[in-house]
């Protein structure tokens, strides 16, 4: 090795410009000489390493979060009293937060991206369990003792104070959902700050293992899957007329169009009852799966060719050819 090359240096030199496997074929900007003996004979060794590192990092994860969810299963099956699942399920996550704090303490970042992607994606995953199963703990134990229609009630206020959550981070939930990227090295790298009061808490921040939204990103994983818990709760009454089977065997998107109908124009409750809820109310009479409700009703928007409103459309033109016809049918008065 030529003398006065600092192995370190040369490490974050090549680090910088060497990803995915391929060879710099462009001298580093060094003394010219040790330039290029670095890429001509370190730079390919050096490299494949940093490969390395980077997929080890991720590996690290994968592993360590299946682990995490099987012992969670194991959880869930041996403890069914809802005090001795959380008592047992909260050290077992900060167990698993704690190793992949270690790690990244001990091994650190090959770059920003990856220190992204940690407190974008890997930590906040992690600690939304902890977040889900404090609330879900927290609700459980303040089920009202009572019918169908009391319990009923309960959950559907605890969805409302989900979604004035989720309202209120609506610019991190979508930006979470499409997967944007825009302010990723202010919110996701340590040290960085985001000066904005769309930011609505902050939890005590470890310099070593934080940043300034990945709770956020946690809270807004937990809560989503608290609200479709919350859901599967809602026990609606059995609503079979005469023991005859109706379901709905027209186009999904065609009961959704007419869901929205009725929602919108507050024809049920008085106008107070939620979405959601009639939602609920047909999939459970017309047994049908809405389960991408909301998706649905984006595939109704998009339509180009069509009317937005297609089958309403022709309900009106169905009804108006009653009306015709049975009007044509009706014998004309006589004149007096």
């Amino acid at each position: 090795m030529p003398k006065g090359i600092s192995i370190k240096y040369t490490h974050r030199a090549i680090a910088g410009r060497y990803f995915n496997g391929h060879i710099c074929d462009t001298p580093l900007r060094n003394r010219s000489n040790d330039g290029l003996w670095i890429n001509r004979y370190l730079c390919p060794v050096v490299c494949r390493a940093v490969c390395k590192f980077y997929f080890m990092l991720r590996k690290f994860y994968d592993e360590l979060y299946m682990e995490f969810m099987n012992e969670m299963a194991r959880i869930a099956e041996e403890q069914s009293s809802g005090m001795d699942r959380l008592a047992a399920s909260v050290p077992c996550i900060r167990e698993h937060l704690k190793r992949l704090r270690d790690q990244v303490v001990k091994v650190g970042f090959k770059d920003d991206a990856e220190e992204i992607w940690c407190f974008k994606i890997a930590k906040p995953q992690l600690m939304s369990w902890h977040i889900y199963h404090t609330e879900w703990h927290h609700i459980e134990r303040r089920i009202p003792v009572g019918d169908d229609e009391l319990t009923n009630h309960y959950f559907l206020n605890e969805i409302r104070a989900v979604d004035r959550y989720l309202d209120m981070v609506a610019f991190f939930h979508q930006y979470l959902k499409m997967k944007a990227t825009e302010i990723d090295h202010l919110g996701f790298i340590r040290g960085k700050s985001l000066d904005t009061i769309i930011l609505p808490e902050l939890v005590e921040i470890d310099p070593e293992f934080s940043t300034c939204c990945d709770y956020v990103f946690a809270k807004i994983m937990a809560y989503e899957r608290l609200r479709e818990r919350l859901l599967e709760e809602v026990r609606l009454p059995d609503l079979g007329v005469n023991g005859v089977d109706m379901r709905w065997t027209g186009d999904a998107c065609n009961l959704v169009e007419l869901i929205y109908g009725i929602y919108d124009t507050g024809q049920i409750n008085h106008g107070k009852a939620e979405l959601q809820e009639i939602a609920n109310f047909f999939a459970e009479i017309f047994k049908v799966k809405l389960d991408r409700f909301y998706r649905r009703f984006t595939e109704i928007k998009d339509r180009k060719l069509l009317s937005p409103t297609n089958f309403l459309d022709q309900m009106r033109d169905a009804i108006i050819r009653r009306i015709d016809d049975d009007l044509s049918l009706k014998p004309k008065r006589k004149p007096q």
